[in-house]
């Protein structure tokens, strides 16, 4: 029978020296990927808009498509 204990397992825990430049490194990662272009967001959202104007006119153009061949069916019977 095999008993796990803590003492057994090496592990190794990395901590940091409190250096200033460390902590600098870090702000800087943190405001470096807050930024945002705005042009990329607007490319998004246009993208999107697209999207959604094709497929409300694929969804227009098939309610006319077809009324007008229910039309037609209804007015030769």
């Amino acid at each position: 029978m095999q008993t796990n204990d803590f003492e057994s397992k090496s592990s190794i825990i990395k901590t940091s020296n409190g250096s200033i430049d460390d902590e600098k490194s870090l702000e800087n990662s943190n405001k470096a990927s807050q930024r945002v272009d705005i042009n990329v967001l607007k490319s998004r959202l246009r993208e999107k808009e697209n999207t959604i104007l094709r497929k409300n006119i694929f969804i227009l153009i098939s309610c006319l498509t077809l009324i007008i061949a229910a039309g037609i069916s209804v007015t030769y019977l």
